[in-house]
């Protein structure tokens, strides 16, 4: 759990299932789940790479492009709650999967960094920003 005092661990469960639900929807290309981790405005950024995504619409069409074959890992939650905004950083793990089974290959290794608001529905992405190492794998198949 965080280092930051104060924060509610159903606040930190919470933040931490959305992560789960973002990176099982996008492995198992659900793209509508994966979208709907986000605001309507939501913003994923790919960062160094010039690549940005903004709003539900953008997000659910890059998903449905990557389609089956990766799987997320996220790491070593630090998350901080202020109030209903929220911020999260976490390592990442993405390996290429495939469909003889054969063993998963790692594909990179990065760092996410996340912006959250407390919704009605519960909390969600304002921002994700992923930082991604160099690719291990072949970078035409790397994707957040």
């Amino acid at each position: 759990m965080s280092s930051s005092a104060g924060i509610a661990f159903k606040d930190w469960q919470a933040i931490r299932e959305l992560t789960a639900t973002y990176n099982r929807c996008f492995d198992q290309s659900d793209a509508v789940g994966w979208a709907g981790t986000f605001l309507e405005s939501g913003r994923l950024e790919i960062v160094g790479q010039g690549v940005t995504f903004t709003g539900r619409e953008q997000l659910s069409d890059f998903c449905r492009s990557r389609g089956w074959g990766i799987l997320h890992m996220t790491l070593d939650p630090a998350v901080t709650v202020n109030g209903d905004c929220a911020e999260q950083r976490c390592n990442l793990l993405m390996f290429r999967r495939y469909e003889s089974h054969e063993r998963p290959t790692l594909l990179a290794t990065g760092r996410y960094s996340d912006r959250l608001v407390r919704t009605e529905e519960g909390w969600l992405f304002e921002a994700r920003e992923v930082q991604l190492d160099a690719s291990i794998g072949d970078t035409a198949e790397a994707s957040t």
